[in-house]
């Protein structure tokens, strides 16, 4: 004979929906404790919010990947392939490569000198060749954090630092980085500072 199936008890729902809420909040937890840091963090040299000691790290990176053409800047991105913030934060960095054809801004990848050569062909081919990619150097493992950016125009740094804050790098409008590449005759150097996910670029 069928017969139906029992209904759970009500001291087994509370036990599993308990243990869902205890694992949440560990998850968090540790979340925060692991990947939630200072862009910056006080122990590191504050010369990372002086834009000439990060074009001395920088610029021969843009002297590697060849002149601009007219017209046209240049996103640094500052890659960790083992690092989870990356993920979190790749909203930012495809509405930033979306917005802007080829011709208006190039994209270079600063890849990680730990990066192996099959992370790095299977990131150019999910990006269908859009991007150059560039392994740094042991020199730049002085750099704070990943994931991070810096725009140019031409030899001139406008901008250096993370593309959010938060978690989950959501305390930031996308329109605050699409305003310094849409105007980049102002030629002054922006920096921000705050809390997020980011993995240190040292390790």
């Amino acid at each position: 004979m069928y017969q139906k199936d029992k209904p759970l008890p009500s001291w087994l729902l509370v036990s599993l929906f308990s243990f869902w809420i205890l694992a949440t909040v560990i998850g968090l937890w540790w979340f925060q404790q692991d990947k939630l840091k200072a862009f910056v963090d006080i122990e590191q040299d504050m010369a990372f919010f002086q834009p000439q000691v990060i074009n001395q790290l920088l610029l021969p990176y843009l002297k590697q990947a060849g002149p601009e053409i007219k017209g046209q800047q240049t996103l640094l991105h500052f890659w960790r392939p083992d690092c989870l913030c990356n993920r979190i934060s790749q909203r930012h960095f495809s509405s930033l490569a979306g917005q802007y054809t080829r011709a208006q801004l190039r994209i270079i990848i600063i890849a990680h000198p730990h990066s192996s050569d099959e992370e790095i062909d299977e990131l150019i081919q999910l990006n269908n060749n859009r991007l150059t990619v560039i392994r740094a150097k042991k020199e730049l493992l002085s750099l704070p954090s990943s994931p991070s950016l810096a725009i140019y125009d031409g030899d001139s740094l406008n901008y250096f630092g993370p593309y959010g804050f938060g978690a989950f790098c959501n305390v930031r409008e996308d329109g605050f980085l699409s305003s310094i590449i849409d105007n980049p005759s102002s030629k002054s150097f922006t920096n921000v500072i705050g809390d997020g996910c980011f993995c240190r670029w040292n390790d």
